[in-house]
């Protein structure tokens, strides 16, 4: 999760990601002023850091970013423009210049690390806590399960003291996803790592196949469709890209 689309301060590419609205925003403001979002306006100083949930119509009043970052799947527990004060212990703004960094370098893996580093960053500044008890035991019990082709996601959560649709949409309101979104989110992440990683066993680099079976998928040729529609190419492809 937590996955890191951009970071930097390229202004026709934040101009593009921004139109779409679509990702997370988090921005390191250079300066003070405000999120102004609708009538609310929220104080952001230099040093800062803005936080933009997607589908989020916003201004940066007086507070322009030096450093922005977009990030899909995100698992920030805001519904609303944010301040987050990042002091010098932080390090949300060194993660932010290292995603930049490793960006350029087209290395996912660590970027993907980043997003998390980040995200937790940002959590534990924010003083707000984490996910309602009943999503963090989804949460935890679909990151166990991970490699698990067997796993019944639906089954694990109907045996919960509380109603199934009520569970869904608390889990979506909270992580941004469905509980099965999140599931293949993990799973792809997972593939497309072990392929971009270099990993292998003792003769050769993982197969499809090997690699299906790892990320929980019994069908070498359903995880390949699922992997090309979440990535846009096919395994091989991702690989040589």
């Amino acid at each position: 999760m937590n996955n890191i689309i951009y970071a930097g301060s390229d202004k026709t590419k934040i101009t593009s990601y921004s139109n779409t609205r679509k990702y997370w925003q988090i921005i390191l403001c250079d300066g003070c002023g405000q999120i102004v979002c609708g009538k609310k306006k929220t104080p952001c100083y230099g040093g800062t850091i803005a936080v933009i949930p997607p589908l989020t119509d916003y201004s940066l009043d007086g507070a322009e970013g030096s450093i922005y970052a977009f990030m899909e799947l995100s698992a920030l527990p805001f519904k609303f423009p944010s301040a987050v004060k990042d002091d010098e212990n932080s390090g949300i703004a060194h993660a932010l210049k290292q995603a930049e960094y490793y960006l350029n370098k087209g290395n996912r893996t660590v970027l993907n690390a980043l997003g998390d580093l980040i995200t937790g960053y940002i959590i534990s500044q924010s003083g707000i806590e984490g996910y309602s008890p009943v999503v963090e035991l989804v949460r935890t019990d679909i990151n166990a399960n991970i490699s698990n082709s067997s796993y019944a996601l639906d089954g694990y959560i109907r045996t919960l003291p509380l109603n199934y649709d009520y569970v869904r949409k608390l889990f979506k309101s909270e992580v941004g996803v469905t509980p099965h979104e999140y599931l293949t989110a993990a799973r792809m992440e997972l593939a497309g790592m072990l392929i971009t990683s270099g990993i292998s066993n003792t003769y050769s680099r993982y197969s499809v196949g090997q690699i299906a079976e790892m990320c929980g998928y019994a069908e070498p040729l359903y995880f390949s469709r699922v992997f090309k529609k979440y990535y846009g190419v096919s395994p091989s492809e991702y690989g040589k890209k």
